[in-house]
């Protein structure tokens, strides 16, 4: 089981282009998602969440997990995968 306490992780709300709908208060659907995906990835590669794992229980089947224990960074870079 992960127990996280006391973490801050900043994200900087930064911009290729000088566009409204390219910054972290969008409420389009593709931005919101591509700002998840890069959150979810930067997030894996913090060396605080190393060796630590998620244990996902049978019931979670319904929401297309598989129960086991897996390796968290390696569980959130599936995820963004999964979303991008």
């Amino acid at each position: 089981m992960i127990k996280i306490e006391n973490l801050t992780i900043n994200i900087s709300k930064l911009s290729v282009e000088e566009d409204d709908n390219e910054l972290l208060d969008s409420q389009i659907p593709a931005v919101v998602r591509d700002e998840l995906v890069s959150t979810l990835r930067i997030i894996s590669e913090d060396s605080r969440f190393a060796g630590q794992t998620v244990i996902i229980p049978d019931e979670c089947e319904k929401y297309g997990f598989a129960e086991g224990e897996f390796d968290l960074p390696v569980l959130l870079e599936f995820l963004a995968d999964m979303l991008e």
